[in-house]
């Protein structure tokens, strides 16, 4: 009886892990250029970090830029980029990124992406650039993925991008050589294996993985507000066959927040304590209950860093009831319901004295009330002389007293792959990994933005990598 034959598995010419931010555009543009496709999603959807994103981008020598009569060049970009980030940005990625971005970005409005009204700006959110190079979408980063979903779609439907979804990497493997040859995966349907030409890495972060936060960037407690699929599976992945991870040190924590459910630290929220966005009538206090910086001062860096000094990056916000009653909510809840949570949640604290506030805060009491009292002569006299806080509107003295134990936020993971100018994975020998490329968040926030948040430097590279890996860099 003859045996009946098995099939090999097909050998596909690009393996994308992951269809968020640079998967899609790199499976779009492969696609169209002929490459048989499979990309591999973790997540029941695809968008990846995109549905988290405020969508900022920026590039220099855009049509948008020309239209407006703004005079711009990749080299400007580039000068700027490292001024904001205090040179610390990676120069090859970097590099990279500015001589690619703009055709990214009028690819974007080719097919369709509309950017919203008045951008480009000079700065937004983030330290300013010099010129107006910094613009999104109506809709944040959803703008994006209408834009690249239709398009992605009907590529799927063609047959020109095999898409699975809820299929995992496990493993990246490699024959005896070193050399790639395909992926592990776990799918609905147990473990399987896929063989490539290329596997590209486009799987994110590692910030919704504690213990892997915990390994990678140890000295800051994790409080994310990130894709739940960010687990980091390319970078532990990409580590077990010898590529080293970097970047850790870089880090700048968002300023601030508070963890929705105490018990996870995953479950970050913003608070609202943009001076530009809501006047702070609070102080901000640290873990002695000392003052520490200019609460409504415009630099975001600056605040962020002076938060990011906090041990923990930790600080208290102090206020009494005329401030609760006058001011706006640091919540998106209504003044109720925000108003509810002192005293239900344990970063809300409400006492009727200064001196159990303290107590209630683990902080010395006779600190609390010297800042307290100092704060308020500032209050009197119109004048802060030691922190030079503008909005000096309110004494903090009426019964009840409150606090709200806020931390930064983390939205980005700092660690990831080296690369080179072709975007392959640099292995732990210096050299590149024949057939392993990266692109987005897996190569670590700190290598595309340095130890600062600089406009557009998290989502522009990835769209552009992806981009250019398919449209030239990837071969097959």
């Amino acid at each position: 009886m003859a045996r009946a034959k098995v099939n090999p598995p097909p050998l596909w010419d690009i393996i994308v892990i992951g269809a968020g931010s640079a998967g899609l555009p790199l499976a779009i543009r492969a696609a169209e250029r002929g490459a048989k496709v499979l990309q591999l999603e973790a997540d029941y959807r695809v968008g990846g970090t995109l549905y988290w994103s405020s969508g900022q981008i920026s590039a220099a020598g855009t049509r948008l830029q020309k239209s407006q009569g703004i005079q711009d060049s990749p080299n400007d970009h580039y000068r700027d980029a490292q001024r904001i980030a205090h040179g610390q940005i990676d120069p090859i990625v970097l590099r990279l990124m500015v001589d690619n971005a703009a055709n990214t970005i009028d690819w974007l409005m080719d097919l369709g992406f509309q950017p919203a009204v008045g951008t480009p700006v000079a700065g937004e959110a983030h330290e300013a650039y010099s010129t107006r190079r910094y613009l999104w979408g109506n809709n944040k980063a959803i703008s994006i993925l209408e834009t690249l979903k239709p398009i992605h779609d009907r590529l799927i439907a063609q047959g020109k991008i095999h898409l699975l979804l809820q299929h995992r990497m496990q493993k990246i493997i490699t024959d005896e050589r070193g050399v790639v040859t395909g992926v592990r995966a776990n799918t609905p349907s147990g473990s399987q294996e896929f063989l490539g030409k290329n596997v590209v890495l486009a799987s994110g972060g590692y910030a919704a993985n504690p213990s892997l936060w915990t390994q990678l960037t140890p000295k800051v407690p994790l409080c994310s507000y990130v894709n739940p699929y960010s687990q980091g599976d390319g970078l532990i992945a990409a580590r077990a066959i010898g590529a080293p991870l970097d970047g850790s040190d870089k880090f700048l924590c968002t300023f601030a927040g508070v963890l929705d459910n105490p018990k996870d630290p995953c479950s970050g929220i913003f608070l609202t304590l943009s001076p530009g966005t809501r006047k702070i009538w609070e102080i901000f206090v640290d873990t002695k209950g000392r003052r520490f910086m200019q609460e409504d001062h415009p630099s975001i860096d600056y605040r962020e860093r002076s938060l990011l000094r906090q041990p923990g990056t930790a600080m208290n916000i102090i206020f009494d009831e005329g401030i609760l009653q006058n001011s706006g909510t640091m919540t998106l809840d209504s003044r109720s319901v925000y108003r509810a949570e002192f005293g239900r949640h344990p970063a809300f604290i409400k006492a009727k004295t200064i001196s159990e506030l303290a107590r209630k805060l683990s902080v010395p009491i006779a600190t609390l009330c010297n800042s307290i009292k100092q704060y308020n002569s500032a209050v009197d006299s119109g004048i802060d002389r030691k922190y030079n806080k503008d909005f000096l509107i309110r004494r903090i003295e009426k019964p009840p007293f409150y606090a709200i134990k806020a931390q930064g936020i983390t939205v980005l993971s700092p660690a990831g792959l080296k690369v080179d100018k072709k975007l392959r994975v640099i292995g732990k020998n210096g050299k590149p990994i024949i057939n392993l490329y990266a692109a987005g968040e897996i190569l670590g926030f700190g290598r595309t933005s340095g130890n600062a948040f600089v406009g557009g430097l998290s989502l522009t590279p990835a769209l552009t990598f992806g981009k250019i890996l398919g449209e030239r860099l990837l071969k097959w």
